[in-house]
């Protein structure tokens, strides 16, 4: 995310290493152990040859730039909330099927706004909404962030805007965006809106 405009961003996309030159030693004894298993053999001419190209492959590959924490707590409740949706939705669908009434059978479309327009966000809520029985993700907005659900057995809309809100409130929790909300948005309280 930007900074706004007319002041610079104190927060940095990289997180540092803890021990950076330990990591990089780390990272050329695994390629020197990788290259001698490729030539199927221990020699010094793989030695000599594997400390030439084990620097500038390093040099070469940079590491990924980190855009998101991941809280393994966090995850476990999300994917614990996941699966419980899982278990509930299939239970309403395999209800509506075999006891089809005009109230299970209803569905419509809701516009369910996010208050993060984070990527990576927006996807995994996508993503769970679309495994989940019985809705689909039909778009996914960035400006404004959002995304259009179609439900089977719709009652009132604003109880799936609290459901999304709720699960998007699970998936920031667990993948933290570095550079916090974006500014103007702020956290969701997990209401309807």
């Amino acid at each position: 995310m930007s900074a706004p405009s007319g002041r610079p961003s104190s927060r940095t996309t990289r997180r540092p290493s803890r021990h950076p030159v330990l990591g990089r030693w780390l990272q050329a004894t695994l390629l020197l152990a990788l290259w001698f298993a490729l030539w199927g053999q221990v020699s010094w001419a793989n030695l000599v040859s594997g400390v030439v190209v084990i620097p500038l492959t390093l040099a070469l590959l940079r590491p990924p730039v980190r855009t998101h924490r991941v809280h393994p707590l966090a995850l476990g409740r999300f994917a614990a909330t996941f699966l419980w949706l899982l278990v509930t939705s299939s239970w309403a669908v395999a209800v509506t099927v075999l006891r089809p009434t005009p109230a299970r059978r209803r569905a419509g479309v809701v516009t369910c706004p996010l208050t993060q327009p984070d990527p990576l966000v927006a996807t995994v809520v996508a993503d769970a909404i679309t495994l989940t029985p019985g809705t689909l993700t039909l778009d996914v907005r960035s400006e404004p962030p959002a995304v259009e659900v179609h439900v089977l057995g719709l009652g009132d809309p604003d109880e799936v805007r609290a459901g999304v809100a709720e699960l998007e409130r699970l998936v920031l929790r667990a993948l933290e965006p570095v550079g916090g909300p974006t500014e103007g948005t702020s956290r969701p309280t997990g209401g309807a809106r």
